[in-house]
């Protein structure tokens, strides 16, 4: 009998794990590690976060200037959870005063996101002269360009993954329909490739919190 009563409230407080779809929700709050994002238990609620949030939620964006902890000191968040939709962190905007984070798009093992970043480029420039057609003066330029980036976010190990076509043809080889739909598609063809990643998921649900988080 005293087993029975220790073990009474250790089941009752776990979590029921779900497929993790469209209308899985994330407890909200700052999730400080990959372990803690699969187990959906935030390390930091949101009433110790400082800053000003913007959400942009179409375009599955989330900014926080001057991000920072009210008691006491926590390494850089590795995820967040607003309204249940999770986001990543992406990077901390120094010059800007801003944390970014990007939401994911697919909801799955294979899940999917897109986000900007800085790419630091240097090109060397010449002035020509007209007349001879020689340059007479040469220099190194750097520029700063935003870029957009598409990326799989493998749920389970916590990678990003380009989302080109060798990828996902070896993240789905074990299902031959999709691989056989796969080699007749281009590699610019981007809504076909999320497409295999979708009924993939579908074929494959992931359930969280993950059944070892609640033992």
């Amino acid at each position: 009998m005293k087993w029975i009563l220790f073990l009474f409230p250790l089941w009752l407080g776990a979590q029921q794990s779900r497929v993790f779809d469209a209308d899985f929700r994330f407890s909200e709050g700052i999730y400080l590690s990959q372990d803690a994002l699969l187990a959906n238990t935030p390390d930091v609620s949101w009433s110790q976060i400082t800053g000003e949030m913007v959400q942009l939620a179409e375009d599955y964006r989330l900014q926080v200037a001057g991000f920072g902890y009210k008691d006491r000191s926590y390494r850089t968040p590795y995820a967040i959870s607003l309204d249940g939709q999770p986001y990543l962190f992406i990077r901390a905007d120094e010059e800007r005063g801003f944390h970014e984070f990007a939401g994911l798009r697919e909801r799955g093992t294979y899940s999917t996101l897109r986000y900007d970043t800085l790419v630091h480029t240097r090109q060397l420039m010449r002035a020509y002269n007209p007349a001879t057609g020689f340059p007479f003066r040469e220099g190194w330029v750097e520029r700063d360009r935003t870029r957009s980036l598409s990326r799989i976010f493998e749920l389970t190990s916590g990678r990003r993954l380009p989302l080109d076509l060798p990828t996902v043809m070896r993240l789905v080889a074990s299902e031959s329909d999709l691989v056989a739909a796969l080699e007749r598609t281009g590699p610019e063809e981007q809504d076909k490739l999320i497409r295999a990643l979708r009924i993939y998921n579908e074929r494959h649900p992931l359930l969280l919190p993950r059944p070892q988080a609640n033992r």
